[in-house]
Order: C-alpha cells, then sequence, then structure tokens
C-alpha cells in the first residue's frame, strides 16, 4: 500500500503501509499539547511522528518510542524531513522499556490502542485494541508512569469512553495532585477524551 500524506496545522507528515493513520484521536492530543519551551517530552507509541514533530517545533526536547519498527523508520523519515532529527530521539520498543530508569521528562503523552477487542473479534485491528476491556496498554502504562516524571511533570493520555475512563479518572487521583480530562470529542459510537495527570504524588510500580 503507498504511503499516504496527513497533517495537522501546517505540519506535514508520511504516513507508511503498517503505521497507524493519525485520526481524530491524535488530533485531539495535537491540539491540546500545550508545551514550554526547554520541557522534555516523552511520547510512547509515537507512529508516524506527528505528535513528537509538533512537540519538538514548539520547542520541546523529544524522545519518541513505538514498539514497531515500521513506526520508528517512519518517525525517523518525518523527523529527518522537518529537519528535526536533532530534537527527537527516536527509539523502539514497549512502554518504558526503551526508557532509562534515571530518565525524567516534563511530559509524557500516549494515544494508546483503546478498543476492547480481541483477536478473535472479526473487526480486530492491533492498532486499535486494548485488549478485552480496552484497558490493557492503559493500565500498563499508568502502572509505570510517575516513575519517570518530574517533580512538576504531567501525563496526556487519550482514551475511548468505550474502555471506562472512570477507571482512568480514579487512577490519576491517586497518582497525581491534580487530574482532570483536557479535552473530549464526541462521536455518535463514542467519546474520545483526553485525561491530564499533573504533579505525581510518588512513584509507583503497583499495577491496576
Amino acid at each position: 500500500m503507498a504511503p499516504v500524506e496527513s497533517s495537522f496545522s501546517d505540519v506535514r507528515v508520511i504516513v507508511n503501509d503498517g503505521v497507524y493513520e493519525p485520526a481524530d484521536d491524535t488530533f485531539l492530543l495535537c491540539q491540546y499539547l500545550d508545551i514550554i519551551p526547554g520541557e522534555k517530552l516523552l511520547e510512547i507509541g509515537c507512529g508516524c511522528g506527528l505528535v513528537s514533530i509538533i512537540a519538538a517545533i514548539k520547542g520541546a526536547t523529544v524522545v519518541a518510542t513505538d514498539k514497531s519498527l515500521a513506526a520508528v523508520q517512519n518517525t525517523q523519515e518525518n523527523a529527518r524531513r522537518a529537519n528535526l532529527l536533532d530534537k527527537i530521539d527516536i527509539r523502539q520498543g514497549l512502554l518504558f522499556e526503551p526508557i532509562q530508569r534515571e530518565e525524567r521528562f516534563s511530559v509524557i503523552a500516549i494515544n494508546p490502542p483503546y478498543l476492547p477487542e480481541t483477536r478473535e473479534d472479526p473487526a480486530y485491528d492491533g492498532a486499535w485494541s486494548g485488549g478485552p476491556d480496552g484497558r490493557e496498554v492503559i493500565d500498563a502504562f499508568l502502572a509505570q508512569c510517575t516513575e519517570f516524571l518530574e517533580k512538576d511533570g504531567r501525563v496526556l493520555i487519550i482514551q475511548s469512553s468505550l474502555s471506562n475512563p472512570e477507571k482512568t479518572h480514579q487512577i490519576l487521583d491517586t497518582l497525581f495532585h491534580y487530574s482532570t480530562i483536557k479535552a473530549e470529542k464526541r462521536f455518535f459510537y463514542e467519546n474520545i477524551l483526553l485525561f491530564e495527570g499533573r504533579q505525581p504524588r510518588r512513584p509507583t510500580t503497583e499495577r491496576f
């Protein structure tokens, strides 16, 4: 399948075959990605690199990761096209596996697979499927995220209303001094929510 072009505002990227094409969830994260120049951002699940490129343009130093080699290569290609390879460190690995234990970030952003699907479902798509309840990646992320945040750091998490957002809010309230639904986009069949947690209470290795 030939590459396609995607864009947000005036930022354009190429999306290669086998890489998640930016959609409404990506654009919601892009729209509300508030960056203070000089901050260090970690994007987990970078896909084609659109969010990481926007963060770098806004002045962040970025680490972008994805478990997919195709996505890592696609992000490298788009970062090169944008002349931002010196601002974006691109690594392959699942969740926090590519991150050194001592690394800390101002912002950690993730747009995870969040739909409640399994491989047995006829419409299964690995880019969307978050396991039977849609929370497989979300809960694994929440169990580790505060370990890699600066004292005043924050997380941004995209989620569907189909995958128990109440649980996410409850966990964020436990992990952070401040948590909120920063933005929401409504559709006929679901809502897409952007959660934010600020100022971690303490590092945690607890599994939810």
